[in-house]
C-alpha cells in the first residue's frame, strides 16, 4: 500500500538530474535515488497517522488501510532499511547528508505538532517547512551532486537549490490545501485548518489585519469543530486580507532563489530540466490587477 501508491517521484528525479549535471548517472546514484524516496514514503506513513488522514494521493492512506500501529512500524522499517543500505554503501558523506535530513524532518514535525497554532510566528512556520520538506530536497540534490563529482561549492549550490525548491513546494502545498480541491491534491480539503495547523496565509492575516478582523478569525478558530461554513468564512477573511496573495508571492521568491542557484552548475540538458522543474512545478495563480503584494487595507465600507 505505502510503496505502491504512485507519487510525483520528485526526489529521485532531482537526485538523478543533479548527478547528471556533472557527468553520467552511475548505479550508485540510482540506488540513492531510491533511498530518498523511501525516506519520503516513511514520512508520509507517519504523517498520515499524526494527521488522522483517511486518504493519500487519491487512495486510502496507510492508517486507513492498515491501522496506526502497522503504519508506524512500516515507516520505521523503511527508515531503518534506508540507513542500513546507505551504511553498506560506505559513503560517509552521503550517509551524513541523508541522516541529517531525517533528523531535521523529525525535529520539524515535533515543532509543527507543538507550536504551529494560531499564536505561532511566521519564523516558526518557515522553520517547520524547511525541516519537514526542504531538508530532504536539499540533501537529495547535494547527494546527487556529490555522486556526480561536483566540487564542494557546486554541491552547496545544489543544496541551496533544494532548500528553496522544498520551501516553494511546501508553501504551494499548504496554499492548495485551502484553495485547491481534494481531486487536485489527493487529500481532504482544508485539512490543515481542521487539524488546527496555522499555515502562512492565516498567520499573515493575524499579523497585518485590523483587530476586528483578527478577532473574528480567532473566534472562528476557537470553535470545537470547523464546519464547512466556518472554513468558507475564514477563507473569505484570509483572502480579503491578502493572505493567499502573500503566500504565492513567497512561493515565487523561493522559485527565483532556486533558479539562481543553477548558475553554479554547467550548462546542459540536466540543468535545463532542473530549471523547468523549478519554474513549472508550482504554477502561480493569475491574480487580478487589484491584488498587489501589499498588506491588508481596510476601506471605509469594510473588507474590500
Amino acid at each position: 500500500m505505502v510503496i505502491g501508491m504512485r507519487g510525483k517521484r520528485l526526489r529521485p528525479a532531482l537526485l538523478l538530474l543533479s548527478c547528471a549535471s556533472f557527468g553520467p548517472i552511475c548505479e550508485r546514484a540510482i540506488s540513492y535515488a531510491a533511498l530518498t524516496e523511501m525516506i519520503h514514503t516513511a514520512s508520509l506513513a507517519h504523517d498520515d497517522v499524526i494527521d488522522e488522514a483517511d486518504s493519500r494521493r487519491g487512495a486510502p492512506s496507510a492508517p486507513a488501510f492498515w491501522g496506526n500501529k502497522l503504519s508506524v512500524l512500516v515507516g520505521d522499517y523503511l527508515l531503518a532499511r534506508v540507513f542500513e543500505l546507505a551504511t553498506h554503501d560506505g559513503d560517509l558523506h552521503a550517509l551524513h547528508l541523508l541522516s541529517a535530513a531525517a533528523t531535521e524532518m523529525g525535529r520539524a514535525v515535533v515543532l509543527e505538532c507543538t507550536a504551529m497554532d494560531i499564536e505561532a510566528t511566521e519564523e516558526t512556520y518557515f522553520s517547520v517547512i524547511r525541516g519537514k520538506t526542504a531538508a530532504l530536497f536539499s540533501a537529495t540534490l547535494a547527494v546527487g551532486a556529490h555522486l556526480g563529482g561536483a566540487s564542494l561549492a557546486q554541491e552547496d549550490a545544489l543544496a541551496g537549490l533544494g532548500e528553496s525548491f522544498g520551501c516553494a513546494f511546501q508553501l504551494a502545498d499548504d496554499l492548495l490545501d485551502l484553495q485547491g480541491s481534494a481531486a487536485e491534491t489527493g487529500k481532504p480539503h482544508g485539512a490543515d485548518w481542521i487539524l488546527r495547523h496555522a499555515t502562512l496565509p492565516l498567520l499573515y492575516t493575524l499579523r497585518t489585519a485590523p483587530p476586528s478582523v483578527s478577532d473574528e478569525v480567532r473566534a472562528l478558530w476557537r470553535h470545537d469543530t470547523l464546519t464547512p461554513e466556518n472554513q468558507r468564512e475564514m477563507t473569505r477573511l484570509v483572502s480579503a486580507a491578502g493572505g493567499f496573495d502573500y503566500g504565492w508571492k513567497k512561493v515565487k521568491e523561493y522559485q527565483e532563489h532556486a533558479c539562481a542557484s543553477l548558475e553554479a552548475i554547467p550548462c546542459g540538458p540536466a540543468r535545463d530540466a532542473l530549471w523547468h522543474l523549478c519554474t513549472d512545478a508550482f504554477p502561480l495563480p493569475v491574480l487580478p490587477p487589484s491584488s498587489a503584494w501589499r498588506p491588508f487595507e481596510l476601506t471605509e465600507k469594510g473588507i474590500p
